[in-house]
């Protein structure tokens, strides 16, 4: 029962997070996303040094310098190295008052270039926290192809051809999408509660001042709209859970991946929901 359960989840998940990017996408013409390439190549440029570069050795030096149990350091390594996360395209202008053209824009770029960013990224990682990690280039292209390049683009494609169409259908499958994550979260958060009593106290905060400081860096690189800042901040902190656990799966073993990741996945979407939160309440409606 329990083999079937988690089987099913295991494809749940996937259809769930695409329909919910692809629902966002159908919401976002993808003119001003063109607009980022061809106006502000700077701003592009500058925003992911900030989540390819910076993010990555800021971590590295805390991990460093903090020393965290050594299975949370493999993890941070890998997780910090695979950005971005699916479901912040949704969260961030829902929450937080973000821009939605420019995360889309921020992952979709983002999502290319890990092609290239995640095995070099990881490699420079590894050196100094002394481990090992497999890029399956094959798997990473089916987890970004699914999760983030099809569904944003195809959703900005049929929202360019049929407006009326996307204005239609947008809603429900974001709701089905949702509600399917949401199943999906409840039965994880009950399997996985054990591994996360397995971390100590002071790797999570070795974790939360990771995330923390990934979310400043976003923060004050920003440009000045407060819109971008934010959206820049989260694209800068939360990274693709799916990209980092089958890597870590692939190096070592499911089991565990479990501990290395689930600490370092959720607190980080923690800190980026409070940060969120706090930007609503503070930001000019």
């Amino acid at each position: 029962m329990k083999d079937l359960v988690v089987g099913i989840l295991q494809v749940l998940a996937p259809v769930c997070v695409a329909l919910v990017v692809f629902a966002e996408g159908l919401g976002i013409a993808p003119k001003p996303v063109l607009t980022y390439f061809t106006e502000r190549p700077w701003l592009m440029l500058r925003s992911l040094a900030a989540a390819l570069v910076l993010v990555p050795a800021a971590s590295l030096a805390i991990i460093l310098a903090l020393k965290p149990a050594p299975s949370v350091a493999i993890g941070l390594a890998i997780l910090v190295a695979c950005p971005p996360a699916p479901l912040m395209i949704k969260a961030t202008p829902k929450l937080g008052g973000g821009s939605a053209p420019f995360m889309a824009c921020l992952h979709m770029s983002l999502a290319l270039l890990a092609f290239l960013s995640v095995p070099v990224v990881l490699d420079l990682l590894s050196i100094p926290l002394g481990f090992h990690a497999e890029v399956e280039l094959g798997k990473m292209a089916s987890i970004l192809g699914r999760t983030i390049l099809l569904p944003i683009g195809v959703g900005m494609t049929v929202r360019a051809l049929l407006p009326s169409f996307a204005d239609r259908f947008a809603p429900g499958l974001a709701k089905a999408g949702t509600a399917g994550l949401g199943v999906v979260v409840l039965f994880a958060l009950v399997g996985l509660f054990p591994t996360l009593l397995e971390t100590d106290q002071w790797s999570y905060l070795v974790i939360a001042l990771v995330s923390a400081v990934a979310l400043s860096i976003g923060h004050w690189l920003g440009p000045q709209d407060p819109a971008e800042q934010t959206t820049l901040a989260v694209e800068s902190t939360v990274r693709h859970p799916a990209l980092a656990f089958s890597i870590a799966a692939a190096s070592f073993s499911p089991e565990q991946a479990k501990p290395m990741l689930v600490p370092c996945v959720l607190t980080f979407i923690i800190v980026a929901t409070i940060y969120l939160l706090w930007r609503r309440k503070t930001l000019p409606a």
